[in-house]
């Protein structure tokens, strides 16, 4: 029999496997549609790769910030679901950095389903509050995270999927504010990924408080 310990650890280890194997996917479908594009030097091209490798390091570091954060025995299917689905739409939207029209459009579905990810993975946290209670470090992490993921659920996604939205609409206009558009959605994208990285480093250290307490 397992103890509980070793279920948590088993339930990690499957967790980093199918946040590295989905990522893994998107950044290989990510180098094979940038080659032929980047080998004739398109400008948009180079705008979607950067704005394409961000947007994987984004949802790997989110992923990687929730697993060390709350994944825990016992193993949720549907949050899995959600990394795979996730996945196959990063795959698609990659697929359209010829087309910027298509490349916003299905940019509005990896923000949806990133949004009900969040919006799950808060309900997850709010059910195992009971977890973190034992002590005041604990106390600290859980409302770090239930802060955290409040502000990107009602902050980043929305904010995300507002912007891909507006430019969706603007490239049917003008085909030509594809460029434009796509280095805004690098810009953004960088910075999300500055917030992660702040993010991670500190819950690192209440992670490690709570570990010590």
């Amino acid at each position: 029999m397992f103890t509980r310990r070793e279920l948590d650890q088993l339930i990690l280890d499957v967790e980093f496997v199918i946040i590295s194997v989905v990522q893994g996917v998107a950044l290989t479908t990510l180098a094979v549609e940038a080659l032929p594009i980047l080998r004739d030097h398109h400008t948009a091209g180079y705008a979607f790769a950067a704005s394409g490798l961000l947007f994987v390091l984004a949802f790997w570091s989110a992923a990687l910030i929730h697993a060390v954060s709350f994944v825990a025995w016992p193993m949720d299917l549907p949050h899995y679901c959600f990394y795979f689905a996730l996945g196959l739409l990063e795959c698609l939207t990659f697929g359209q950095m010829a087309r910027p029209r298509d490349w916003f459009g299905y940019s509005i579905a990896c923000y949806v389903m990133s949004g009900a990810l969040y919006a799950y993975d808060y309900a997850l946290i709010r059910g195992r509050r009971a977890l973190f209670q034992k002590s005041e470090a604990l106390k600290l992490l859980y409302a770090d995270m239930t802060r955290q993921q409040r502000r990107d659920l009602f902050v980043f996604m929305p904010s995300g999927l507002a912007f891909n939205a507006i430019a969706y609409a603007l490239v049917i206009v003008d085909p030509t504010r594809g460029v434009v558009l796509a280095w805004v959605q690098f810009a953004l994208t960088v910075a999300f990924l500055a917030n992660l990285v702040r993010e991670f480093s500190r819950r690192q250290r209440l992670i490690t408080d709570s570990a010590e307490g």
